[in-house]
């Protein structure tokens, strides 16, 4: 997903997590700046193009990597913030989250993942929403900007930012239901025309899960 997507759940999930124990403005921060990390990898120098492009999305997207390298962040904020010397576990886990959850909304795109590098280096990838779609950031930006004028923890706020997730997460974890349905719809066209794909994709429209492409291979064609 785009780098405001991923900044953005950063930082809801940092809040959520860390929130009522060091102030919504410094837990969004924090989870902001922690959920790009992994796109750093796209300042490594590769050979060409084509080893710029599927070195991305590489180790610092392996949900294996990320889990040994959690301790490495998180234990510097147990000791930085006085609030989370008796919440190491609790801090650990929301490092970790803000990592695994950018590594899964991206596995989500068209262009695949390698969530279990090195384990298993072949990229996984659902197809089923486009990298930029502001139907799931919008909730996640609201409750985002809020946290800067936030300046003492509240149930309210806590419940919104948890709305915010939550929806966010059913849209998309809708996402491949709807993709199911196209892909259903589009076999039952090709066959019309007596068509049996051997392969078939649908991928949605940039932006929205509203309007989709199906691309199928029959042979050659």
């Amino acid at each position: 997903m785009d780098s405001l997507t991923q900044f953005a759940l950063g930082a809801a999930v940092g809040t959520a997590v860390l929130g009522p124990r060091i102030g919504a403005r410094r837990a969004m921060l924090l989870g902001g700046a922690l959920g790009t990390l992994p796109d750093l990898d796209s300042f490594l120098p590769a050979a060409d193009a084509v080893d710029a492009f599927t070195g991305h999305r590489g180790a610092t997207h392996s949900l294996l990597v990320q889990a040994a390298v959690t301790p490495l962040l998180a234990e510097p904020l147990v000791r930085l913030f006085r609030d989370l010397k008796d919440r190491r576990v609790l801090t650990y886990a929301a490092v970790y989250l803000v990592f695994a959850t950018h590594a899964l909304i991206d596995a989500m795109t068209v262009y695949g993942t390698q969530l279990f590098w090195p384990l298993w280096p072949e990229p996984l990838g659902v197809g089923s929403i486009f990298i930029i779609d502001p139907l799931y950031t919008l909730p996640l930006l609201v409750v985002v900007v809020w946290a800067l004028f936030v300046k003492t923890w509240s149930a309210r706020y806590q419940a919104w930012v948890r709305g915010a997730l939550a929806v966010s997460t059913l849209y998309m974890v809708s996402t491949p239901l709807v993709q199911a349905r196209i892909e259903a719809r589009a076999e039952g066209l090709l066959a019309g025309q007596g068509v049996t794909a051997e392969r078939l994709l649908a991928i949605p429209a940039p932006f929205t899960i509203l309007y989709w492409k199906a691309i199928a291979v029959d042979g050659d064609r």
